[in-house]
């Protein structure tokens, strides 16, 4: 290897070791951000983004995008962006700050609230270490309901958000209608009754998408919308015999 092979090899490490050693002193990692502060950290494969979760709220953080979603509210963030790196997600210190506001906001009421808030280092280090996927997927309409039936099996006692996904038109992008916190139980099962809302379109396909940590393979499932009661003959919807 020539002097300025080695050089350039030595310019890209220095490049690199900066790198990090600016994003650990201006930026913090949301995972540690969200131990600190009460949150439950889910990785949403659909959107690549992270969402944080406590009873009550759910918020939603984009690598890029300063904009981010506050249960069913967009806000902006004052700062950076969040960036990607190390294998994290690193905010700024104003976005910790709102996210320390917002929890104020929302305080957790009994111990029973805090089962699946990360809230300790032997919880974060499952959380990246954590392997396996979310099998068994499996989505139905409710009779009679403008709700869907839920149901899978994942990783015990692990978190997993359910993000319903609706197709209008092929000239329309999808649209991300909810986004639901359940936790699979010691067997592994997980399930739940979530809305179609605002997804009431006849004809419209929603998918749901189930995802977990990062090391968890997410699921997804889809069927189309139809009327709570498509099934059934309803003698009220015949058309009367005087207007035939």
């Amino acid at each position: 290897m020539n002097r300025f092979s080695i050089g350039l090899f030595a310019a890209s490490v220095a490049i690199v070791t900066s790198a990090s050693a600016t994003y650990a002193a201006q930026d913090t990692a949301l995972m540690q951000v969200a131990a600190n502060l009460g949150y439950a950290y889910n990785y949403l494969g659909p959107e690549d983004a992270a969402a944080l979760t406590r009873p009550g709220v759910t918020i939603v953080i984009r690598p890029g995008n300063r904009l981010f979603d506050v249960n069913d509210r967009t806000e902006a963030m004052d700062g950076a962006a969040p960036r990607f790196a190390l294998n994290d997600l690193y905010v700024s210190e104003s976005l910790v700050a709102r996210l320390r506001q917002i929890a104020t906001r929302y305080p957790v009421s009994n111990a029973g609230d805090r089962a699946i808030v990360v809230t300790n280092p032997v919880a974060k280090e499952r959380e990246t270490s954590v392997r396996g996927a979310i099998t068994n997927l499996t989505v139905t309409q409710i009779a009679g309901q403008q709700s869907l039936a839920v149901g899978g099996k994942a990783p015990a006692n692990l978190p997993v958000t359910l993000t319903l996904i609706g197709t209008f038109s092929s000239e329309l992008p999808d649209v991300v209608l909810s986004r639901h916190l359940v936790t699979a139980d010691t067997n592994g099962t997980f399930n739940s009754a979530i809305p179609i809302a605002s997804g009431y379109y006849r004809g419209a396909i929603l998918t749901l998408v189930a995802s977990s940590y990062s090391g968890i393979s997410s699921a997804k499932s889809s069927i189309q919308a139809k009327a709570p009661n498509a099934d059934v003959s309803v003698p009220a919807d015949a058309t009367p015999k005087s207007i035939r």
